[in-house]
């Protein structure tokens, strides 16, 4: 018999530690780097909505007319800092390019592979752990004050249509029905019944790396700074604390940090770290049975363990840059518009990266230098949702074995030019992981 595969995982967020578990179930010998305890990274603050029925690209025809009043309107959910034009242009025309009606329904049908299997995914697994309530097929309500607005466009609808998402549209006192705190100048919605939510997703990749360890694996708190490597395959991990990890296979998930390690193998991939903000609310007054997003002002609710989570904006502001929590204020501000009785005492703010590449598709492939290192990175949005599809697929490829979807939509090669034929230029400063 063969000695088992050693993998070397970095990132210790919601995709690192679903990969990590899904190759230890292979019996491969695995261990996750990170300079951040589990899940402290984007997975500790994000929405908490788990959309299998997620198909609707962000890169949808008619976005560069909405650009202009996104970033100057106070209420926009868009927002770039000029010293970092220069770098996001190039992302910039990607995320054009994406947006071509030809491009959208390729992207849609993407994401519908690597979302609508998740509960199947999720849901075995955190029964086998006694976790069965921190992941649950609750729903996810789109609200709008304006007539067929949480519908979006043709395109959107046409999208959903062709993946067979279900979708219930609802008006009115329907509405109120289904969420009595909601405002009454909400006049449409619609609901997605196979959608769900988290309960708490930091405590999720808690619990998912405890049983990790618990199985034999190993989490060391450290930056990867270098490799050696191997002529013969495989290679040596270095990190900061001085450790050297041999490995016969690494896997490269460090969330928006990952393009710093993607370059020690000369891959230079148009990743951008998009903030979002939340707020927690730890005594609201009400309580949500379903995920609510707002459709005008691009925001979402959930209650949680912890409190209800307002969360949303996007902003492209670079690693390093200090957080504008402003942005957080207009959360509240939304909240109590969609809430009428929302109570706001004792609120708590928090900013995350979320690593985003332009046609909203993660990276999913081998380093073209080195078959034994895979990139598992660029989820933006929909880590969550993705991880363990994204661990079974992972899986595969270490294994050298057919992965259950076509990954030809998440290659590195889409991103080996930018647009325009020019190269996509690499992050200027950033803490590596």
């Amino acid at each position: 018999m063969q000695p088992p595969k050693r993998i070397v995982v970095a990132g210790c967020g919601i995709i690192g530690i679903m990969c990590a578990l899904e190759l230890q179930r292979r019996s491969c010998d695995v261990t996750v780097i990170d300079p951040r305890a589990p899940g402290e990274g984007c997975s500790f603050g994000n929405a908490g909505n788990v959309v299998a029925g997620a198909v609707v690209p962000f890169s949808m025809p008619g976005n560069l007319l909405k650009i202009p009043n996104w970033v100057l309107s106070p209420h926009g959910p868009l927002s770039i800092r000029l010293r970092r034009l220069p770098w996001l242009a190039p992302w910039l025309l990607q995320w054009l390019k994406a947006s071509h009606p030809m491009n959208v329904r390729h992207i849609s049908k993407a994401m519908h592979a690597m979302h609508a299997e998740t509960f199947d995914l999720y849901l075995p697994l955190l029964r086998e752990l006694g976790e069965s309530n921190l992941i649950t097929k609750a729903g996810q309500l789109y609200v709008s004050c304006h007539a067929h607005g949480a519908e979006g466009d043709a395109l959107s609808r046409a999208l959903r249509a062709e993946a067979g998402i279900r979708v219930e549209r609802l008006s009115g006192g329907q509405i109120r029905d289904l969420v009595p705190a909601l405002s009454r100048e909400f006049c449409s919605a619609i609901l997605f019944p196979d959608n769900g939510v988290c309960a708490n997703p930091f405590r999720l990749v808690q619990v998912l790396a405890r049983a990790f360890v618990a199985r034999g694996g190993a989490i060391q708190r450290s930056a990867m700074v270098a490799v050696e490597r191997n002529p013969e395959g495989g290679g040596t991990a270095i990190l900061e604390s001085g450790a050297r990890l041999s490995y016969d296979g690494l896997v490269v998930a460090a969330g928006a940090w990952s393009n710093q390690l993607a370059g020690m193998f000369g891959a230079r991939v148009p990743l951008e770290a998009q903030r979002g903000y939340h707020v927690t609310l730890p005594e609201p007054g009400i309580k949500l049975d379903l995920a609510v997003a707002n459709c005008d002002f691009h925001c979402a609710a959930t209650s949680m363990e912890m409190g209800l989570r307002l969360t949303g904006t996007a902003e492209f502001a670079g690693l390093d840059a200090k957080p504008n929590w402003q942005h957080a204020k207009r959360l509240l501000k939304f909240g109590a518009h969609m809430f009428p009785g929302l109570q706001t005492t004792g609120a708590q703010q928090w900013v995350g990266m979320r690593p985003t590449l332009p046609d909203g598709l993660p990276v999913l492939d081998r380093a073209s230098s080195d078959r034994n290192v895979i990139f598992a990175f660029g989820n933006g949005s929909y880590g969550l949702t993705e991880a363990p599809m994204m661990a079974r697929l992972v899986t595969a490829l270490v294994m050298n074995e057919r992965p259950s979807i076509n990954l030809s939509s998440f290659t590195l090669a889409r991103f080996s030019r930018g647009a325009g034929g020019r190269v996509v230029p690499s992050e200027p400063s950033a803490t590596h992981c």
